[in-house]
Formats: C-alpha cells, sequence, structure tokens
C-alpha cells in the first residue's frame, strides 16, 4: 500500500493560526498585569508573578538535600544506563521508581516553589518520562489485538487527557504560584496526583490498540501536547512574570523561565511527533 502526503488542511492552518494568536495575546495580558502602575512608590514595586506576594522582606526556605535526593539522582543514571543497554524491564521499573522518588522528594518540592526551572523539570518526570519508563517495562501490544472497541477505554483515554491538560493549565494559574510560595513547598499529594493522570494517559495513547480508535488516540496525544507546547512556548517568551527572588540555579529568573519552557517544548517534540507517527 503506498502512503501520499498531503498538505495540511486549512483547518491545520486555522489551527495554527489560532494558537500563535493566543500565545500573542495571553503574553502581552500577563505583561501588563505584572507591571507597576507609575503612581505606586519605589518602595512598594512588586516585581513577582501575578499575584505572588513579594518575598523581599521574607526569607527564602532553603533545600536541605538528603540521602533520598542523592540516592534517587544515583539510582536513575545506573538505571537509565541500565535500560538504554540491556532493555531489560526491571531496569525501566527501577528508573521510574527513583526518578519519581527524586520528583517528589522534600528538596524539589521546596526548590520548585522557587524556580520554574526545577518545577517544569519535575512536572515531565511525573507526567512524561517516569509513565513512559514504566509502559516500556511491560511488552507493547500490536495495533488490533484487542477484542474490539470499547467505550469505557475510550472514556478513559480523553478524560485521561483532559486532566492532563487542565493540571499544566492549573499549575501555572497566578493564584497557584502565590499559594505555593506561601506554603514554600509543593504539598506533598500534588506528585502522586501528576504520577496517576502521566500513567493513564499514557496508558490510554499507548495501551488501547484496538480498543480506542486511532483517530482518538492520536488525538488525545496530539491535544495534551498541543496545551504543554502553548505553556513551553508562555514561558520562552516571559509571560509569567519574574519571582522577587534570586533562582536557586544561580541564573536570573528570566532565564530560568526561559529554559524551563524550552524543556517543555523539546519534551514535546520528543515524544509527541514519534509516537503520532506510529499511532498512524
Amino acid at each position: 500500500m503506498t502512503t501520499q502526503r498531503s498538505r495540511p488542511s486549512v483547518r491545520t492552518w486555522l489551527l495554527a493560526a489560532l494558537e500563535l494568536a493566543a500565545v500573542v495575546l495571553v503574553a502581552r495580558l500577563m505583561v501588563q498585569a505584572t507591571q507597576t502602575p507609575a503612581s505606586v512608590p519605589a518602595g512598594d514595586h512588586d516585581h513577582g508573578m501575578t499575584g505572588m506576594p513579594s518575598m523581599s522582606n521574607a526569607a527564602v526556605p532553603a533545600a536541605q538535600w538528603s540521602w533520598v535526593e542523592y540516592t534517587a539522582i544515583g539510582v536513575s543514571a545506573v538505571a537509565l544506563a541500565w535500560w538504554l543497554i540491556r532493555r531489560q524491564s526491571v531496569a525501566a521499573v527501577l528508573a521510574a521508581a527513583s526518578l519519581v522518588a527524586l520528583a517528589t522528594s522534600p528538596a524539589v518540592r521546596v526548590l520548585a516553589t522557587q524556580s520554574h526551572l526545577i518545577a517544569m523539570v519535575a512536572l515531565e518526570l511525573l507526567l512524561v518520562i517516569a509513565p513512559l519508563l514504566m509502559l516500556a517495562a511491560e511488552r507493547p501490544r500490536p495495533e488490533g489485538s484487542s477484542g474490539g472497541p470499547s467505550r469505557p477505554a475510550t472514556v478513559v483515554t480523553v478524560t485521561a487527557a483532559l486532566l492532563y491538560a487542565g493540571l499544566l493549565i492549573v499549575v501555572h494559574l497566578p493564584a497557584i504560584h502565590s499559594r505555593s510560595a506561601e506554603l514554600g513547598s509543593v504539598p506533598v499529594w500534588v506528585p502522586p496526583i501528576a504520577l496517576v493522570i502521566g500513567v493513564t494517559y499514557w496508558s490510554g495513547v499507548l495501551r488501547t490498540a484496538g480498543r480506542v480508535s486511532r483517530r482518538i488516540r492520536r488525538a488525545a496525544l496530539l491535544g495534551a501536547q498541543e496545551v504543554a507546547a502553548l505553556i513551553g512556548l508562555l514561558s520562552l517568551f516571559g509571560a509569567w512574570g519574574a519571582m522577587a527572588h534570586p533562582s536557586p540555579l544561580g541564573i536570573s529568573m528570566a532565564w530560568d523561565q526561559r529554559i524551563g519552557g524550552i524543556i517543555m517544548l523539546a519534551t514535546c517534540a520528543a515524544v509527541g511527533i514519534p509516537i503520532a507517527r506510529r499511532i498512524s
């Protein structure tokens, strides 16, 4: 059977134009929201995120690294190398478990409230890398190997995609940033929720062959990844504003945010494009 490459449809061009327009509009609105009125005295300026209280007079919580973080980093590095060389299931499970332990550790949860880059890396570990490693530990199911279409599987796949996109939006809301700054650490229940959503989402995209149509699986994949790419673009354009304290990584907060956006865009491209081709 021969395949023919067709030009993008009018709908595709329209969606692309709307996405770019949305990026410019949201970035412009958020930049305007973070600008300080000229009538406010210099001492009262708040250069933080939209809705984030100024931290210039408050001590920034320090992240205390312990054996948990160091062990998780070491085990994940060894397990990832082992999996890349041997492709054994136990290596994939061990790598996923150690990455989850790192992303949920106390030090990373504290740093995630101080650095957009660290927060995005931890989120990508929980939503993308760890779930894909878990799924890599099991043998993939060939297309059409299931008994037939399943409405519950379709509902779960679509719902997981909506939750995936919704979580990405929620964690970038100004009110959430403000609450995290007040707490000084990401709540302990947030990482497990992100992990469950990530595993369910990628299972629906990759492990429902024959039960969920390729069209729906591909739409779930591309729809959620489009939201992630949009947020990555907004981060790259500096739409969220700068925090009032320096980055714990020793770089400016502007570059801390931009690099976080680049990582999100790179992750979307690295996983979305090949998986979309495989489904198609």
